[in-house]
């Protein structure tokens, strides 16, 4: 019976205390954050710790050349509170956070589209708080920086698409065969789908 009550006891310290660290850990990223990139013809630089991001792709695909409704479909796909967050969600983070700990999972989930943008360009994949807390950073800085339609043509011209593709046009070409400005939605959106699990045997036409 003790022992019940001790094992109680610990997750109850982890469902209030953990998700106010992590706030207080948000608001102070939030609170202090300025704009911190400079553009360069083929990269980023995060001011803040000199660090610059992975090569940009050379074929960039405007998001005024996809077809009308693609931005929807992207938004409703990825990230459905993409233009409503300033970079996070508080409330998503929070869950998954307990939701690992008391699983005894990786650290993973609840990316926004900008924080799957910063990991992409600045960072590796590795699973841990560390990590996510310097994504975060980084995803703040690009919300303040850039306007949210940049931000979505940049994380279609960057994450990852399987098959060792970076950008929905090398995606494009592999897979219809076409530049990124002759897709219909139709074939936007399997792309687009693809992004969960990029290199699923089952996403090969």
């Amino acid at each position: 019976m003790k022992s019940t009550e001790r094992k109680f006891n610990l997750l109850d310290i982890l469902f209030f205390s953990i998700p106010g660290v992590l706030s207080f850990a948000l608001l102070w990223i939030v609170l202090t954050e300025e704009n911190f990139f400079l553009f360069k013809e083929n990269s980023l630089k995060f001011l803040k710790d000199n660090s610059y991001s992975i090569e940009l792709s050379q074929e960039w695909v405007s998001l005024k050349d996809l077809p009308n409704g693609a931005e929807e479909v992207l938004i409703s796909t990825e990230d459905k509170r993409f233009y409503s967050h300033k970079g996070y969600s508080p409330f998503d983070i929070h869950s998954v956070l307990i939701s690992n700990l008391i699983f005894n999972k990786k650290l993973r989930g609840a990316s926004t589209i900008t924080q799957q943008l910063a990991r992409t360009l600045f960072l590796n994949r590795e699973m841990s708080f560390r990590r996510k807390l310097h994504e975060i950073h980084i995803a703040v800085a690009m919300e303040r920086t850039m306007h949210k339609k940049e931000i979505l043509e940049y994380y279609l011209n960057s994450v990852y698409w399987g098959k060792g593709f970076h950008g929905i046009y090398y995606a494009s070409k592999y897979h219809y065969g076409k530049p990124a400005n002759k897709l219909n939605l139709q074939e936007f959106t399997h792309l687009v789908n693809i992004l969960k699990h990029p290199d699923s045997k089952f996403n090969r036409m």
